[in-house]
């Protein structure tokens, strides 16, 4: 869990990364600092360090200036904001309803021996294509 100054943090640097645009929310307004964050680190622990490294760069500096210093001086950090922000922004399902993303869903494998056939027809027209070894 992050703490207050953390998620307050994270929210000056992320709405640098995502701001509001286009009508769609920037990360702040999308919860990705309350709630979504504490999501995508359970999916992503792995970035938890890099991602809390990241919120110490910079003390008191706005949120532009420390995205530049992550990105030209703690690139590791900076990558792991960045995608630990995107994930979070995503993983809200009213961004993912604004994109027109309803989520994983599944798929039928077509057992369909046209579509194969279809796919093949350029090959076989194209004939034989080898070297004699």
């Amino acid at each position: 869990m992050l703490t207050d100054a953390e998620r307050e943090r994270f929210a000056q640097i992320a709405d640098v990364l995502i701001p509001s645009a286009e009508g769609m929310p920037s990360a702040s307004q999308a919860d990705v600092d309350t709630v979504w964050i504490d999501v995508a680190l359970t999916h992503r622990p792995d970035l938890d360090e890099l991602f809390r490294s990241a919120l110490v760069v910079g003390d008191g500096l706005p949120g532009a200036e420390i995205v530049e210093l992550l990105n030209a001086e703690h690139i590791p950090a900076f990558e792991a904001l960045g995608t630990l922000t995107a994930g979070a922004y995503f993983l809200n399902p009213e961004i993912r309803v604004r994109i027109g993303y309803p989520g994983q869903v599944p798929t039928i494998p077509r057992n369909d021996v046209d579509s194969y056939s279809d796919l093949l027809e350029n090959v076989v027209e194209r004939g034989p294509v080898y070297r004699d070894v």
